[in-house]
């Protein structure tokens, strides 16, 4: 009997220390083929990953595969600058890394990695781990790369909240260092470290934060960005371009141009707050800050914006749609 409980004890430890190993991760499925989905899919298959990149239609797959070559060949024109051929090589080899599906549950089952990156919205992102949940093998990890959404209420869709967690990539992927690692109160640490290890093996710099609203840049950016908006809407009843007729004569405390370029050169940044939710998108704003007002009525850094309700509102989201507090052609 004593043997037979040293062995079993003996087992037991064996189990648990094959258990506490960190993932390597080599096959990585991504489940969204917009901008920040073909980003993190381009990444991964460039730095030896075998890719599956998921969205709903071929013709979306298509498009997104399309924007990864373009991306790959300037980025070979930069790294192979003395070497074309070599760079020509490193396209196709990180092309041939990524294979699409329109699928996702039937590509699941052999990944070690499912990173997803939709639509910001609670209820779809929970459907589709809950369905994931069920086919994805046991050791499989689960990340989103949501920028606004509790994390811990995603994980709440599926079993596996230990092997779920943030994983936030900043646009454009390729170029972006920075990749936040959020860990919720039920994440393993070997499921933590593993996803540390995975973003360093992209050739990012991953940083640490607690399940915490908008993480880390977010949580200090987006009240940034709507505290200049509020600087230059005060006393103001419409926003716009006062000079195109779209609004007012200037009555806030300073004018969006001057706002710009105080923080371009007062505060050493690359862009103004201004410039940047025109970049961003004045919907991904809006999306956010209305999400912390919704969860802190109270919270004066979460205060909606009349002047950004009334861009969106209007189809003004910024660069992407031709404008926003700028125009563009």
């Amino acid at each position: 009997m004593a043997f037979v409980t040293r062995q079993f004890m003996r087992s037991m430890s064996s189990s648990s220390t094959a258990s506490a190993k960190k993932i390597i991760v080599k096959h990585v499925t991504v489940i969204g083929g917009g901008l920040m989905g073909a980003g993190i899919a381009q990444v991964a298959a460039a730095t030896g990953h075998t890719v599956v990149l998921v969205d709903q239609t071929e013709d979306i797959l298509a498009k997104s595969k399309k924007g990864i070559e373009e991306s790959l060949r300037k980025v070979a024109k930069k790294k192979f600058a003395e070497n074309p051929k070599a760079g020509g090589e490193f396209v196709e080899k990180t092309l041939s890394s990524i294979v699409t599906s329109t699928d996702a549950a039937s590509v699941v089952h052999s990944t070690d990695l499912v990173v997803e990156a939709i639509v910001e919205n609670l209820k779809v992102k929970n459907e589709l781990f809950k369905r994931l949940d069920k086919f994805a093998a046991e050791h499989t990890i689960f990340a989103s790369n949501t920028s606004s959404l509790q994390i811990t209420s995603i994980a709440n869709a599926t079993t596996r909240q230990d092997r779920f967690a943030g994983l936030h990539f900043f646009n454009p992927v390729p170029l972006m260092k920075l990749v936040e690692v959020i860990k919720t109160p039920m994440t393993s640490q070997k499921t933590f470290e593993s996803l540390v290890d995975f973003s360093k093996a992209l050739g990012k710099h991953p940083v640490s934060c607690k399940d915490t609203p908008g993480f880390i840049v977010n949580r200090l950016l987006v009240p940034y960005l709507m505290e200049a908006i509020r600087l230059y809407e005060r006393d103001f009843q419409t926003c716009g371009d006062s000079n195109s007729g779209l609004g007012f004569s200037l009555k806030g405390d300073a004018s969006k141009e001057d706002i710009d370029t105080a923080m371009k050169l007062g505060a050493g940044y690359p862009m103004g707050p201004f410039e940047l939710l025109d970049y961003v998108g004045l919907d991904t704003t809006k999306f956010i800050i209305d999400g912390w007002h919704e969860t802190d009525v109270k919270n004066p850094l979460y205060q909606p914006s009349p002047c950004l309700n009334k861009l969106v509102a209007e189809n003004k989201s910024g660069k992407k749609t031709g404008e926003g507090f700028y125009k563009y052609k």
